[in-house]
């Protein structure tokens, strides 16, 4: 009895090890003591981490709980860049190899993997994506990387005009040598990607890894993208990343549900209910932004002025946003001068709205607590405001 109970314990354990991918991630340029996180990828989700593991004489070891094939961002704790781009499963023991490349944009730096230098072993999964797409992705960013390289100069030159509204400086530039083939080779690069995309898309339609391929191609989804979904084979459909497309090119809307309640997170740490900053007011504006997110930004004035001509009628506006990094929003906050509520979403906010692109707003009607838009921007946002508090 007791070789039994010994034996199922065994089997037990054994299962349970290959229910798993072993990760060992090699990172040359990021200090020991370094938090390395690992994350579901292609979801359009905030997604929180499945795993953590430190930085220790250059090795970070992940157990990662997968049973089916997952692709897995790592990245360093509290940044927004992407160290390895991984696709493993459930028994593999991966060996993987990234080195730093550090990026500055708008004041923030992002810590990603070098591409050019990244060596993956022992992962037949990733292999195999790597034939199917990663591949040809990794050959068109260089590609994308020899074309800003090779007319940097005329762009720079034209966007310098631009910038000093010089229209015959910009008008000459545009009839140069230069510029002509800088867009001969633009269309040839997009008539590429329209013609490669679909084919490979197609070629695996019976399988999960024809609906991750189009959630790992494109950064949104319109109507136009249904039929990519619509002509999968059932059980591509009903995989994991086949419901993730789904929820992507067929969107459930949310007015007429009620808002779901959260608490907003200030730059100081201190936590308030969102039911309490609503208090005696009408209407409840909740805008999803990054610091990142240069369209977010650019609709700041717009929420400014309706917040100057709608506070004193009752509506309340209360920014979430969806910066990794701490500095980096408030950085943010400190450039835009935000008069209204703030918070950073760390307990998954954005999820409870299917936030899938920023900026997304949603206006609630504090009395009935539903939610009655979204995704109103601009004037359809003051137009929506004009017939509600009139």
């Amino acid at each position: 009895m007791k070789k039994i109970v010994l034996s199922s314990l065994f089997v037990a354990a054994v299962l349970g090890v290959h229910a798993q991918s072993s990760v060992t991630l090699h990172v040359n340029d990021v200090a020991d003591g370094t938090a390395i996180t690992a994350e579901i990828g292609c979801t359009f989700q905030d997604e929180k981490p499945i795993a953590e593991a430190v930085l220790k004489n250059g090795q970070a070891v992940f157990n990662l709980p997968v049973t089916e094939p997952r692709m897995i961002d790592f990245r360093v704790k509290g940044n927004d860049g992407r160290l390895l781009h991984l696709m493993t499963t459930k028994g593999e023991n991966v060996s993987a190899y990234v080195t730093a490349k550090r990026i500055v944009s708008q004041g923030v730096e992002y810590i990603n993997g070098n591409e050019e230098k990244q060596q993956v072993f022992d992962s037949p999964t990733h292999a195999e994506y790597m034939i199917k797409i990663g591949a040809f992705k990794s050959y068109l960013n260089l590609y994308n990387k020899a074309y800003h390289d090779a007319f940097k100069s005329v762009n720079d030159q034209i966007n310098k005009a631009y910038e000093a509204k010089d229209t015959a400086t910009v008008k000459a530039l545009q009839q140069s040598a230069e510029y002509q083939q800088m867009i001969k080779f633009d269309s040839e690069f997009f008539k590429l990607l329209n013609e490669e995309y679909p084919k490979r898309f197609a070629a695996n339609r019976e399988t999960f890894w024809s609906p991750l391929m189009q959630l790992d191609t494109y950064t949104y989804f319109t109507p136009e993208n249904r039929s990519g979904y619509d002509e999968l084979s059932d059980a591509a459909k009903n995989s994991f990343y086949g419901k993730c497309l789904k929820e992507q090119v067929y969107p459930k809307g949310f007015t007429g549900q009620a808002y779901s309640e959260f608490d907003v997170l200030d730059q100081n740490g201190k936590k308030t209910p969102s039911r309490k900053l609503i208090k005696g007011k009408k209407y409840m504006l909740i805008d999803f932004w990054a610091s990142w997110c240069r369209p977010c930004r650019a609709e700041i004035p717009n929420l400014k002025q309706v917040y100057a001509d709608y506070a004193t009628k009752g509506l309340q506006i209360i920014s979430v946003s969806l910066d990794r990094s701490d500095a980096a929003w408030k950085k943010a906050l400190k450039e835009e001068q935000l008069p209204w509520p703030n918070g950073i979403d760390k307990s998954g906010i954005a999820n409870a709205y299917k936030v899938q692109t920023i900026p997304a707003m949603f206006l609630v009607d504090v009395a009935t607590g539903k939610i009655v838009g979204e995704n109103l921007r601009g004037e359809s946002l003051r137009n929506k405001l004009a017939e509600l508090l009139k």
